[in-house]
């Protein structure tokens, strides 16, 4: 297989849903968090849908916590609709504070048997 057929845009990472093993929509990435020095990803905020599909809260979610599933042709995850809406969840503001802290808090949710 190519590199470039291993290869996302992010134009069609955000947006995209992600769902559970079962492939029940879980929620919409809407952004993607890279590590500064390595390029790597970290983290995606996942938006849980809510009235009309928006809730406005974000969830970090660790990029471990995802695979992409070649036959489906989407992101899946292990985590359970009930892990994910007792995760912690941030507002806009919230998630451009870089003194807030939610990558750390997130990480301390996601240490558990969780992912």
């Amino acid at each position: 297989m190519s590199l470039d057929a291993l290869m996302i845009r992010s134009a069609n990472l955000l947006g995209a849903p992600l769902k559970d093993a079962s492939g029940k929509k879980l929620g919409v990435i809407r952004e993607v968090f890279f590590e500064r020095d390595t390029g790597q990803a970290r983290f995606v905020a996942l938006e849980l849908g809510g009235l009309f599909g928006v809730s406005g809260k974000f969830h970090p979610i660790p990029w471990r916590a995802l695979r992409y599933d070649e036959r489906a042709d989407s992101y899946v995850t292990d985590l359970t609709k009930d892990v994910l809406k007792n995760s912690p969840a941030y507002d806009r503001d919230q998630f451009n504070d870089i003194a807030y802290g939610w990558s750390e808090q997130a990480e301390r949710y996601f240490r558990t048997d969780t992912v």
